[in-house]
């Protein structure tokens, strides 16, 4: 089990999610990034801008206790914008206009009438409602847009709120979650590496995949089938060792377990599917 400090759920907030005219690629990017850094993702949803939804899904996650919640869309200053409302609801915080984001929200349309793209600068009330945040939250600097992120806790669940707009998304996940992110990991990483096995079905493969797992501790192989190309099966290996210091040993540790996997496959593994499968390293 994965220490309950490496652990995070995600919830991607919009309608647009769900009805099919916006591709999820957030939660791609948030999981690549936060399995990079040694944390394993137990859990993500996808919910509705709706405030009801968005709280019940955070209280559920809360009770679970991942050590990070991350919440994306819904920050922006549209009526559907809802997302803060719901974090607000399931904390039982109130939403209050913060100064802290207000001056980034400022500093953000005064570099828009330097640009020339605005003629001045203007708090309207949709503007405002970007910096309306619950109370005790903390800012995040938005680099690229308009509206911050937030940081707040919640029985000891640490959860942030970013823009559902990619560009901005990885511009504060980058520059104000990674590091604290960074400094909870301790260095932990994961090392990976992808072959592709050719001309075996994932039945006949799984066997050789365990024993091998058995004999090499701390290697995590998964199989991913590809289907069928050129008359015979196509399945992706992934070789998975998380480290906390020498990237060496992991690497030496995968290489071992590959060699081990292919020499069962030449010698051991010759099945009725086909020929001896074909691999190469990827």
């Amino acid at each position: 089990m994965p220490s309950r400090r490496l652990t995070v759920e995600i919830i991607n907030v919009g309608n647009e999610l769900l009805d099919g005219r916006t591709l999820n690629t957030n939660l791609q990017w948030l999981c690549g990034r936060l399995s990079a850094l040694g944390f394993i993702v137990k859990r993500a949803v996808i919910v509705r801008d709706d405030i009801t939804d968005i709280s019940a899904s955070i209280r559920e996650a809360i009770r679970r206790k991942p050590r990070w919640l991350i919440i994306s869309g819904g920050l922006g200053p549209t009526h559907d914008d809802k997302t803060l409302e719901g974090v607000a609801k399931a904390v039982g915080k109130k939403l209050k206009v913060s100064d802290e984001a207000l001056e980034l929200i400022r500093e953000h349309y005064e570099r828009m009438v330097e640009k020339g793209l605005i003629e001045r600068v203007e708090l309207t009330s949709a503007r405002i409602k970007m910096a309306t945040i619950p109370q005790g939250a903390r800012p995040l600097r938005n680099n690229v847009g308009t509206a911050p992120g937030v940081l707040l806790r919640k029985a000891g669940v640490k959860i942030v709120c970013l823009p559902g707009v990619p560009s901005e998304l990885q511009d504060i996940f980058n520059n104000e979650l990674y590091p604290l992110l960074l400094t909870e990991s301790r260095g932990r990483k994961f090392i990976t590496k992808r072959i592709t096995v050719r001309g075996v079905l994932e039945s006949s493969l799984s066997p050789l995949i365990d024993e091998a797992m058995k004999r090499f501790r701390g290697v995590y192989i998964k199989s991913n089938p590809r289907g069928f190309e050129g008359g015979e099966s196509v399945i992706d290996l992934d070789f998975i060792v998380g480290v906390s210091g020498d990237d060496k040993r992991a690497e030496q540790l995968i290489s071992e377990a590959e060699s081990f996997l292919l020499e069962r496959l030449s010698y051991g593994g010759k099945t009725n599917e086909g020929d001896q499968p074909q691999r190469h390293g990827k």
